[in-house]
């Protein structure tokens, strides 16, 4: 149950490309979780909002940008990702953006922000909604359990 948040410069992208990036992004997200993305259950949960801030309203130091990078922040449930699969996803992310936004010559063109909400803090709709609860609405199966001989 992903949400991801995108903000970018006013204009960097047209409809198509939004969508492409949007979509690969949610995805990728999806993938790292290990979530079939087949299952409807999966796509459904994938929440994901862009947001384009006006022209001349991105610094990097105290520089305003006329190419101003993007942010991009997934928030998860807490153990919906590991260390592997948040390397697996960091690098996804970076792969599509640098394949629908281009590289930028001496700087970053995005960057990455990875959250968790602890177990308990994920709620909606008037009900809190525990990690197995969700995983198992997005068709994940559980790893199994691997006991030492």
């Amino acid at each position: 149950m992903p949400h991801i948040h995108v903000t970018a410069p006013e204009g960097a992208l047209n409809k198509k490309d939004q969508d492409a990036l949007m979509s690969r992004i949610s995805n990728a997200v999806l993938t790292s979780e290990r979530a079939p993305l087949e299952h409807a259950g999966a796509q459904s949960l994938v929440w994901a909002y862009y947001d384009e801030l006006p022209s001349g309203s991105i610094y990097v130091g105290s520089e305003n940008l006329d190419q101003a990078p993007f942010r991009i922040a997934v928030t998860t449930p807490e153990g919906a990702l590991n260390s592997e699969t948040r390397k697996e996803l960091v690098e996804a992310i970076g792969s599509i953006v640098d394949d629908i936004v281009g590289s930028f010559e001496g700087r970053l063109n995005q960057w990455t922000m990875l959250y968790e909400l602890a177990e308990g803090s994920w709620a909606g709709n008037g009900q809190i909604f525990p990690l197995a609860g969700i995983q198992a609405a997005m068709g994940i199966q559980p790893a199994p359990n691997v006991s030492a001989a």
